[in-house]
């Protein structure tokens, strides 16, 4: 196997845009008060964002926006988080206020906020006369906490060092509705609410009245994005022999519409997007577009689909997925963290270099695929024919630090293997010394290859915690 390859340290980009700061406004009196009512569930990134806004009109929006990513139904007229936050806030700061310190701003009360009241609670009984007595809680499976979570709190209701990091994490967990972001407009403002929620557009339609008017296949990838969350990066694949084709340059495309929205096992919408573009048809008849959406980790139903944006024709396709969870969160039962874990391993035509900083162009069909300084070429992992070229790219996350030196160590290798048949060819071990990782293996010509279906199998091993890892991508070459 090739064994040409990139290393990439970073990961999947976000749409939230931050204004510079140095333009920023200062905030006023109702700004910072507002600040310190939602800081028991204010994550670090998003008050970056709301000091560095430079309207005051836009830190307005940014509060409707910031309640609309937690609401649990958008649908009504009520925001039921926020008025449950409300109350355990309050009771936060009867319960927990240290000195001069709000209650709700202490461990205790960010805990309780965010987890509720405790399973159990034991007290020190050499805990000083007048002062509130060292507490250890005991939670059992609650949201963000697999297993039994087990904390101790000092007389100042402090938690163990560390633990800061753990209640992002769990306010993190409270963002139902992550595509609803703080993206700017080409104006430099925020985009208001309005327009992040869904419209009654023809997109929209076809989920409410599904049709086939061309065939079309879906392809779910799922990689982490910097905040912790995961981004189901998904293909569109349609037959175009009944659209309208346009030639421009030698470049076949076809315009239209291309939608996603995921159902939670509940029904609920947990997510959705749209995007109108110009999607390439290869040399099969087939236009290819992709799809971005950030979701909670869980079950869901995926459906996606496009729409001839000068045309009558339309399509959805619609297929059950498992998000996973890329998160690092701590059971504090035990201090360990989850296994080492990977995303998906994408199979693309090319990796394309970008500016630092270069804009992003929202109508690009894989924009979805877009890294900090790089945009993955993507290919429907089904549809390869000898004459193709593919590289392979992946990401790993979570390897161990030697806190001696503040490095990883690990390996990665990438086997290819004939169904029926074993391995083909291995690339060579990739070292690791970075606790995330992503590297490109490629470009690997398939005209040796012969027609039939293959797996190319990540195998990746963390050293100083002795976890391994495997992770496969099918794929079928044809004639």
């Amino acid at each position: 196997m090739c064994n040409q390859s990139r290393r990439f340290a970073f990961l999947l980009t976000v749409t939230l845009l931050t204004p510079g700061l140095a333009a920023a406004q200062k905030l006023d009196k109702d700004d910072k008060k507002w600040l310190d009512e939602v800081r028991p569930i204010l994550l670090q990134d998003e008050e970056k964002t709301y000091k560095a806004l430079k309207e005051k009109a836009d830190r307005l929006e940014f509060q409707k926006i910031f309640w609309a990513r937690r609401d649990t139904d958008l649908a009504t007229p009520e925001n039921e988080f926020q008025a449950e936050y409300l109350k355990a806030r309050a009771a936060a700061d009867m319960k927990f206020r240290i000195s001069a310190q709000v209650g709700s701003n202490t461990d205790c009360g960010r805990t309780f906020i965010l987890l509720g009241k405790p399973d159990e609670v034991q007290e020190d009984s050499t805990g000083a006369p007048g002062l509130l007595a060292p507490q250890t809680w005991t939670y059992n499976e609650r949201p963000g906490i697999k297993g039994k979570a087990v904390i101790a709190f000092d007389a100042d209701c402090r938690a163990p060092g560390g633990f800061s990091a753990q209640l992002e994490r769990l306010a993190a967990a409270k963002v139902l509705h992550p595509n609803i972001d703080y993206r700017t407009g080409k104006d430099g403002r925020l985009v208001k609410l309005v327009d992040l929620l869904p419209r009654d557009t023809a997109a929209r339609a076809l989920f409410k009245q599904p049709r086939q008017d061309f065939a079309t296949a879906v392809q779910p990838g799922y990689l982490k994005v910097a905040d912790g969350s995961t981004a189901l990066v998904g293909l569109l694949q349609g037959d175009a022999s009944g659209l309208t084709v346009a030639d421009s340059g030698g470049t076949k495309t076809v315009n239209v519409s291309v939608a996603a929205s995921v159902d939670s096992a509940d029904g609920q919408e947990a997510g959705w997007t749209e995007q109108t573009t110009n999607a390439p048809v290869g040399t099969d008849g087939k236009f290819l577009a992709a799809f971005k959406l950030v979701l909670k980790p869980g079950k869901y139903t995926l459906r996606a689909g496009a729409v001839e944006v000068k045309g009558s024709k339309a399509s959805l396709a619609s297929m059950p997925i498992e998000v996973p969870d890329f998160s690092q969160v701590q059971t504090a039962a035990d201090g360990t963290t989850q296994p080492l874990v990977t995303g998906t391993v994408l199979v693309l035509r090319k990796i394309e270099d970008l500016s630092p900083g270069a804009a992003e162009d929202p109508a690009d069909p894989f924009a979805a695929f877009r890294l900090t300084t790089a945009r993955l070429i993507p290919v429907f992992a089904s549809q390869l024919r000898r004459t193709d070229s593919v590289s392979f790219f992946f990401q790993l996350y979570d390897f161990q630090v030697d806190p001696a030196t503040s490095k990883a160590s690990g390996t990665a290798r990438l086997r290819l293997l004939r169904e029926g048949k074993g391995q083909i060819t291995t690339s060579a071990d990739s070292a690791i010394d970075t606790p995330i990782f992503g590297t490109e293996i490629g470009p690997i010509p398939l005209e040796k290859l012969e027609p039939g279906k293959y797996t190319a199998r990540l195998e990746a091993t963390d050293k100083l915690s002795k976890r391994s890892i495997t992770q496969d991508a099918s794929f079928e070459v044809l004639p």
